[in-house]
């Protein structure tokens, strides 16, 4: 097995995730607090606060956010490039059937542009460019679900024995899906807090895409394993 491909299929995904959900962290701690319903509310609220707060050049009452704005847009830029590079070269491990092959290169493409979309969000913060920021974190929810239908469809043509990973597989992909329904297509106006529905809905989408990465390595493993792997871009 070749220490360059294991190092993309397998190291990069779960480092580029180890080292987000470090700096995640890091911003969430550093964050001077305020939100969209309180300006002054004290640290960072997992239920009133959106994840995006956290990349604010400045706090909603004005106050400084250097550190957490940095930790948190670093983070973004750096996942969407390692999973840019992930995504490219990913369907040449599901080229030895002509279906899983097809749908990997359909996911690729939709894991890609939801890549650029990571990248996007952290290079636009919410409170200088806001336009373009709600494009970026739209589609990386639009783009990510739709990746996630494919991958799900090529871990199960590819073998019958990913079955229970490609249904968890799903499983994550719904519920960024109900992400989108609840906050982009807005269904939270129907329910009896939606700010709350918005920020919750969104957290629970994150955690499902964190979640799809050591399901994703422990396919890429498999197939590492059952042969020779050569890089070609999207396959």
């Amino acid at each position: 097995m070749k220490k360059r491909v294991v190092n993309l299929f397998i190291t990069l995904p779960l480092a580029s995730i180890g080292l987000y959900i470090f700096l995640l962290a890091a911003a969430i701690v550093s964050y001077n607090g305020g939100n969209s319903i309180d300006y002054h509310g004290i640290g960072y609220s997992f239920s009133l606060n959106f994840l995006s707060d956290l990349g604010r050049f400045s706090g909603y009452a004005g106050q400084d956010n250097s550190l957490s704005f940095y930790s948190f847009n670093l983070s973004l830029v750096t996942i969407g490039i390692a999973f840019l590079a992930y995504f490219i070269f990913l369907p040449s491990l599901h080229n030895s059937n002509p279906k899983s092959f097809l749908f990997s290169r359909v996911g690729s493409l939709f894991g890609c542009f939801a890549s650029i979309c990571f990248t996007g969000v952290g290079l636009t913060p919410a409170d200088t460019l806001k336009d373009l920021h709600v494009f970026f974190a739209n589609w990386v929810f639009r783009s990510m679900s739709l990746a996630v239908l494919f991958y799900a469809l090529t871990f199960l043509f590819l073998n019958k024995d990913n079955l229970y990973i490609s249904i968890l597989f799903l499983l994550s992909g719904i519920v960024v899906f109900a992400h989108i329904v609840i906050a982009d297509i807005d269904l939270a106006v129907y329910m009896s807090n939606p700010h709350y529905a918005r920020v919750l809905s969104q957290k629970a989408a994150v955690i499902a895409m964190i979640s799809m990465v050591p399901l994703m390595a422990i396919i890429n493993l498999r197939q590492l394993q059952e042969r020779t792997i050569n890089l070609r871009i999207f396959g």
